[in-house]
């Protein structure tokens, strides 16, 4: 594998062309067959059994080029090597002056909300913003619960009701206070009215930070839209909330209250809740690269939730981003991905060309997304998410149905099949009685999968003594040589 970018450029030493146009090469799948920007802009999933060597294979080819290009980007955790293996990256494209790790131990901090409140053009935009982002983080908490289950009408009913609660009491949090936090809204809610009675209560009244919120924002100035949405609110905290049923305000509160309560906590809440933001999506225009220094294995749930919150507000930031202002192209680089994916990642793929920014997940198998992703009922999700990255790299593989997702995606092609057949006679008499052997040969035509799983199970898996893994290559809508759909590429191991 070969990037296009000489091993010891600088900074800002940049080839004579322009790298960040769509048409620019990164690098090459085999001589003469270039990756392009615009290639990569339209997302890249990589799939590879266990030590298939994908990681150090097409995923460190991939950021490597990226990086040498200029990208700037952010990398997610979920091993605990991958900060020095991000940081070796970083430091091969001469790139360490870039480089910004949020994690614990180091100065960067950062308010998702009040990065969304400063962009939202108003309030109905910043509501529905956070709302969104809640119930991205809140899906990963109901995949751990519920142990992976598919759903029912039950699951969908709570999950719509526990989307109104994060709604109308942001909405109200909006309205009343300058400014916002998780803890202040997880406050809310478990201060509201319980019960009819207790709305008229003065007790309740005087004591409820959720009554105290109501009455400031039913006093603040806002427009007719707001005025209208508020009323919502204020029915929906005064009349629907404490006229349901105990049981369901349970299940819907805990719904929700699982994800703040863990983000008014600990690492969360002083990463993520910081009075004073000194990182935002933004700086990666400017060519930051940044890692996301909670890998999953060591903070768990904790983990998950602060990069899924990353995530989702660079998500958002790019899908504003007006790329004719600067157009360096960005990456999202996840390795096991299927820890950190959520619905709305399929949404954002579906833009995420018109905001040049390059996703690359890397993954075992089809079957561990649709396992993490919430087991059967996720398969639509997970097909419909691998059907917006358009890149498809397969390493050795031995999960069934990784194996026949790639026959079906590569397809099948027209190919001539010989026969032939000979008999001869048992009896040694024959001959003198006019009888002879006989024999026949053919051709005939037939549609067979152009790749055989033996293909997939046979590809070279790195390490010692060659320090070579090898991959198929798919590329939606690209023939390769031969006018193949596929190409068997080999990827040198860094040591």
């Amino acid at each position: 594998m070969k990037s296009l970018f000489h091993l010891g450029a600088k900074k800002r030493r940049q080839p004579a062309y322009d790298p960040w146009d769509l048409s620019a090469p990164l690098l090459e799948w085999a001589d003469d067959v270039p990756w392009r920007v615009g290639s990569a802009a339209m997302g890249t999933m990589i799939f590879g059994s266990t030590g298939s060597g994908k990681s150090t294979g097409s995923l460190a080819a991939i950021c490597n080029a990226q990086l040498r290009a200029g990208f700037g980007g952010l990398f997610l955790t979920t091993k605990l090597e991958d900060r020095d293996t991000y940081i070796k990256y970083v430091r091969d494209a001469g790139r360490m002056d870039d480089l910004l790790i949020f994690s614990p131990d180091n100065w960067l901090r950062y308010n998702f909300i009040a990065e969304e409140r400063a962009q939202s053009k108003d309030g109905i935009a910043l509501v529905e913003n956070l709302t969104a982002l809640l119930m991205a983080v809140t899906e990963l908490g109901e995949r751990s619960g519920s142990g992976g289950s598919s759903g029912g009408d039950s699951e969908r009913f709570f999950r719509l009701e526990a989307t109104r609660l994060a709604r109308n009491g942001l909405l109200a949090l909006v309205l009343s206070r300058d400014v916002i936090t998780i803890p202040d809204l997880h406050k809310l809610i478990t201060s509201a009215a319980v019960s009819l009675e207790q709305v008229t209560s003065e007790s309740w009244q005087q004591g409820s930070f959720c009554f105290a919120c109501l009455r400031a924002a039913d006093d603040a100035p806002k427009s007719e839209s707001m005025r209208a949405d508020f009323d919502l609110a204020l029915t929906y905290f005064l009349n629907e909330w404490p006229a349901l049923s105990a049981r369901t305000r349970s299940v819907v509160q805990s719904t929700l209250t699982s994800s703040t309560d863990l983000l008014s906590r600990g690492a969360a809440r002083d990463m993520l809740s910081s009075p004073t933001s000194n990182i935002s999506p933004t700086d990666c225009y400017e060519g930051a690269i940044i890692i996301a220094d909670f890998p999953v294995l060591l903070y768990h749930d904790i983990g998950q939730l602060i990069q899924v919150i990353l995530k989702f507000a660079w998500q958002r930031a790019h899908a504003r981003r007006d790329i004719s202002v600067n157009h360096r192209p960005t990456f999202i680089v996840a390795d096991e991905a299927q820890m950190l994916l959520v619905d709305a990642d399929q949404q954002f793929q579906a833009i995420s060309r018109s905001t040049r920014t390059a996703v690359v997940y890397a993954t075992q198998s089809i079957s561990g997304m649709i396992d993490a992703m919430g087991g059967t009922g996720a398969e639509p999700k997970v097909h419909a998410l691998l059907g917006n990255l358009q890149t498809r790299i397969c390493h050795q593989q031995s999960d069934i149905r990784t194996v026949q997702y790639m026959q079906e995606l590569i397809g099948h092609s027209r190919q001539l099949m010989m026969t032939g057949n000979q008999s001869h006679e048992a009896d040694w008499l024959a001959p003198l009685m006019g009888q002879t052997s006989g024999g026949s040969a053919g051709f005939s035509e037939t549609f067979e999968h152009e790749i055989h799983a033996a293909d997939l199970h046979s590809l070279a898996k790195g390490g010692p003594p060659h320090w070579m893994t090898e991959a198929l290559v798919y590329e939606g809508g690209r023939r390769f040589l031969g006018g193949k759909r596929w190409l068997r590429a080999g990827f040198p191991q860094r040591r």
